[in-house]
C-alpha cells in the first residue's frame, strides 16, 4: 500500500517525460564533472567521477512495469547514478563503475520537486572506449557493461529489500559529447548558454541539444544505453 501511494505521488508529472528516454529507451545525462589526472608506467590516464540523471521507460529492465504497479499514465522512471573511470590518454580506454537508483518522489515532496525515494538499487562495472574523442577529436565515445539490481522496493511496505539473487543485465551504450561548430566548420567545445550538437552515429547528421538536456546551461554529455548483448 505504501508503495502503492509512493507511485501515485509520482504520475502528475512522469508521463510528460517521454521524449527524453531516447530511442533505446534509457538516455542519461552526464550533469557535472570532476577530472584528475594521474601517471603510471609512463602512461597519463584521466580520471573522472561524474553524477548522471536521467530517464528509463516503462518496460525496459530499469523501469520495470511489474514493479510500478499499474498507474497508466507513468511512462518513464528517473534514473540517478554516480560513475567513476580511468581512460588512458594513450588508448582512449579504461575501466568505469559506479552506483545507480530508480527514483520517485518521496511523500511530501512538492510535485516539481526532483525525485528523489529509490525503489531499485545497484552497482554498474564495465569498460569505456573513447578512443574516437581522445585520439580523433571526434566527439563520440562507447560503454559496454553490467547492470546488477542488488535491492528493490517490498511492494508491500515500500521499503528498500536485498534481493535474494542479485539480477545482472547486460549493457552497451553510445556516449554523445556536445559540441558547437567554429567559424569554419570545425568542431569546438560549447560554452554555457551557446548553441550546441551532438553527433549522430553516422558522423554527418548534427543533432540539437535540447533545453532538458543542459546543466545550469551547460550542455551535458549524452549517454544513450542498450540493454543486451
Amino acid at each position: 500500500m505504501i508503495l502503492t501511494l509512493l507511485i501515485l505521488s509520482t504520475a502528475g508529472y512522469a508521463a510528460d517525460r517521454d521524449e527524453v528516454t531516447g530511442a533505446t529507451g534509457v538516455t542519461l545525462y552526464e550533469i557535472s564533472e570532476r577530472v584528475t589526472f594521474d601517471q603510471a608506467e609512463g602512461v597519463i590516464h584521466r580520471n573522472a567521477t561524474a553524477p548522471l540523471q536521467g530517464f528509463a521507460a516503462l518496460g525496459t529492465p530499469l523501469c520495470p512495469a511489474e514493479l510500478l504497479i499499474s498507474v497508466p499514465r507513468i511512462v518513464s522512471c528517473t534514473v540517478i547514478a554516480a560513475g567513476t573511470d580511468s581512460v588512458s590518454t594513450v588508448s582512449g580506454r579504461g575501466p568505469v563503475s559506479g552506483t545507480f537508483d530508480v527514483v520517485i518522489n518521496a511523500p511530501g515532496n512538492s510535485s516539481v520537486h526532483v525525485p528523489d525515494l529509490p525503489v531499485i538499487s545497484g552497482t554498474f562495472s564495465g569498460a569505456v572506449d573513447l578512443s574516437l574523442a581522445v585520439l580523433h577529436h571526434i566527439p563520440l565515445g562507447s560503454i559496454a557493461g553490467t547492470f546488477t539490481i542488488t535491492q528493490t522496493a517490498d511492494p508491500a511496505t515500500g521499503l528498500m529489500a536485498a534481493l535474494p539473487q542479485p539480477v545482472v543485465l547486460p549493457f552497451k551504450g553510445t556516449f554523445r559529447m556536445p559540441f558547437r561548430l567554429g567559424a569554419h566548420g570545425r568542431f569546438e567545445r560549447s560554452e554555457r548558454n551557446q548553441g550546441a550538437f551532438y553527433l549522430a552515429d553516422d558522423f554527418r547528421t548534427l543533432v540539437p541539444v535540447g533545453a532538458f538536456e543542459r546543466s545550469t546551461g551547460f550542455p551535458d554529455v549524452r549517454l544513450e544505453v542498450r540493454f543486451g548483448n
